[in-house]
């Protein structure tokens, strides 16, 4: 899963929102890192591969000003079993043909080929990589949004609209030119944070990249799952996205997922935050949850997650001097020092 920051508002932007996404990258993310601003009006992107470090010496992401932005943490297997996918070109954000919309996307697409052939021949597609013929999934919806916006909707239509199309796993956020001091995020079931102060708004995949600013904002939450989020200096508006769908609600018993990590760890040894991630999927969670595995498997193939709930029941078993974490750096995608967060028993 990849990991996402926003902010509108006057903190200095790159270096706020650049920490929000680097205090994430340990958990699952760090092959490409990326930024899109609205600066004066104009849009500005830089990005690359690798982690925020790298990303600080390869390019000028760190001069990125202006009040409103996106940053994103990528991390795809697909790249990790090929390399070859993780290029410059197919990080996000991505922007639109006339140079307006940036969008990034945390999640999966499952029917993206079949979006894309259906844009390929009336929009340039910046990710394609002619070695690996293919895209990064992820472009396909801001070109789309871009169709949206010229046929005349307006950006939630636009996004509602998109939302209906995509199957898999998705949090879309976009900034545009036309709303300067707006950041839309469209988000099925996946993790997302919103904290709001005076005269600024910030959102977060996991409350760890709040670190540096928590105690400066004034109310945190966590918004519902198939939600339309406006996020502006006033603050965040929560409106519903997809009225086709029905969100789960689940409830997860971090008592029993605690005890499952526990029992793993005292089998397995040390294991990094994906793998025991995989393992709880397998054996572990679903009975955290109160329901079946088969259950889970249909609610994970709907694209629901609870990576969030996870990471705080991670936090609480060091909290309590249970378990300990560490960050190993270790090659993945052609990155060569990509950190980690690794658990093991005390």
């Amino acid at each position: 899963m990849c990991h996402l920051a926003g902010y509108v508002g006057d903190r200095p932007i790159a270096s706020l929102l650049l920490r929000a996404i680097e205090l994430q990258e340990p958990y699952s993310a760090g092959h490409a890192s990326g930024l899109a601003v609205i600066d004066d009006g104009i849009l500005k992107i830089e990005k690359d591969i690798g982690h925020v470090a790298r990303v600080r010496s390869t390019t000028k992401i760190e001069s990125l000003g202006g009040t409103t932005g996106i940053a994103h943490s990528r991390y795809s297997s697909r790249l990790i079993r090929d390399p070859r996918y993780n290029t410059r070109e197919m990080a996000h954000p991505f922007i639109d043909d006339t140079g307006t919309i940036a969008l990034m996307h945390n999640g999966d697409f499952d029917n993206y080929r079949e979006l894309w052939n259906e844009l390929r021949g009336a929009h340039i597609f910046r990710s394609y990589s002619a070695e690996v013929d293919d895209i990064t999934d992820s472009e396909v919806t801001v070109h789309m949004l871009s169709d949206h916006i010229a046929e005349g909707m307006t950006m939630e239509e636009g996004l509602r609209s998109i939302a209906s199309r995509l199957q898999g796993t998705f949090l879309l956020a976009c900034i545009s030119t036309e709303q300067p001091e707006t950041i839309w995020i469209a988000n099925w079931y996946q993790r997302c944070v919103v904290a709001v102060g005076e005269n600024e708004a910030m959102f977060s995949s996991s409350p760890i990249g709040f670190h540096d600013v928590r105690d400066e904002l004034v109310r945190m939450f966590e918004p519902p799952k198939n939600s339309l989020l406006k996020l502006t200096r006033k603050g965040v508006e929560v409106m519903p996205l997809d009225m086709s769908r029905r969100a789960p609600q689940l409830e997860l018993d971090r008592s029993e997922l605690g005890a499952h990590i526990l029992d793993l760890l005292r089998r397995k040894g040390e294991l990094d935050y994906k793998v025991l991630e995989r393992r709880l999927n397998e054996n572990g969670l679903a009975q955290a949850l109160g329901i079946s595995q088969e259950k889970w498997e249909e609610y994970r193939r709907a694209g629901v997650t609870v990576v969030n709930p996870y990471i705080k029941t991670l936090d609480t078993l060091i909290a309590r001097g249970k378990i300990r974490e560490r960050v190993d750096l270790r090659p993945e995608g052609g990155i060569p020092d990509t950190p980690r967060y690794s658990y093991s028993l005390i």
